[in-house]
């Protein structure tokens, strides 16, 4: 009866073989969770660090200009590469600055060129008022030019540069091919001078004497003459009174007498002659009148 009480006693002191494997089970899932933590931080820390230094280094251009190299290298070989370049509209413009600026050469990947910027680049040249670029495909680049039309010589500072319609320098350099365009001084004399040469197209023979032009106090125009004589013109209408010299001209030969030093021209109706001797013929309208010695 002891032993039976006995082993009753043991029996209730000793766990459950179930028991003790679920505290065991619960010791081992508690040791590595920690590990699996500090892991998964380590992995999202060094994912992390990767992907900025992927994104902040240059790797994602060099990456993407390698495959745009692969890409265009491919379509070259496939026959899409410069051939020709085809240029209309130039007369003055070097070709080598052309090339220069354009930066192409035959067989290059014609899709690596870029029209928009080619355009830019072309428009920042002297001599080139607007450009037209394209490509047409597979091998030819087309560009058209529409250059500055030259109009004068502009004389400033001890310097000559030549001056487009609009007023623009074009270039400084090479000149020896517009030596026999009309020659203008004045500090804003660029801007001021197509007016000038539209009202000298209307009386061909006296810009054809003409030898330079000068622009006073930024208002009116002196022309100096081949034989020495000076023109004053208004500030206005410049256009009138040249007409009035042409008329003056066609009746007294003004314009081609050696004695005549002087017009002026600068009073509405009226013209101021003066010559070697000291004297002043003052024509108004188609009146003439012998002045007063100077």
């Amino acid at each position: 009866m002891a032993a039976k009480k006995s082993n009753k006693l043991k029996s209730a002191n000793k766990p459950a073989m179930g028991q003790k494997h679920k505290k065991n089970t619960k010791k081992s899932l508690g040791s590595s969770m920690p590990k699996k933590i500090v892991i998964t931080l380590f992995l999202l820390v060094f994912m992390a660090w990767t992907m900025s230094w992927f994104i902040l280094s240059d790797a994602p251009a060099r990456l993407s200009e390698a495959i745009s190299n692969k890409t265009l290298d491919i379509t070259a070989k496939s026959g899409f590469k410069v051939e020709n370049i085809l240029v209309e509209g130039r007369k003055y413009s070097d070709a080598d600055a052309l090339m220069a600026v354009i930066n192409v050469r035959k067989g290059d990947p014609i899709l690596s060129f870029d029209p928009v910027e080619a355009k830019e680049q072309i428009e920042r040249i002297g001599w080139i008022k607007s450009a037209h670029v394209e490509r047409r495909l597979p091998d030819t680049i087309y560009i058209r030019l529409v250059e500055r039309r030259p109009i004068a010589l502009w004389r400033h500072d001890g310097a000559l540069s030549l001056v487009d319609s609009q007023g623009n320098i074009i270039t400084s350099k090479s000149l020896e091919n517009f030596k026999d365009l009309p020659m203008v001084s004045g500090k804003n004399a660029p801007v001021k001078t197509m007016g000038l040469m539209s009202s000298l197209d209307n009386v061909p023979k006296l810009k054809k004497e003409l030898d330079h032009a000068e622009l006073v106090d930024n208002r009116r125009w002196n022309l100096f003459l081949r034989d020495k004589k000076l023109i004053k013109l208004p500030e206005k209408n410049h256009s009138d009174a040249l007409d009035h010299i042409m008329r003056r001209d066609n009746e007294d030969n003004i314009l081609s007498q050696k004695a005549i030093t002087e017009i002026d021209a600068r009073y509405k109706g009226r013209l101021i002659v003066k010559t070697k001797l000291g004297t002043v013929q003052d024509y108004k309208s188609n009146i003439h009148t012998i002045g007063t010695n100077l």
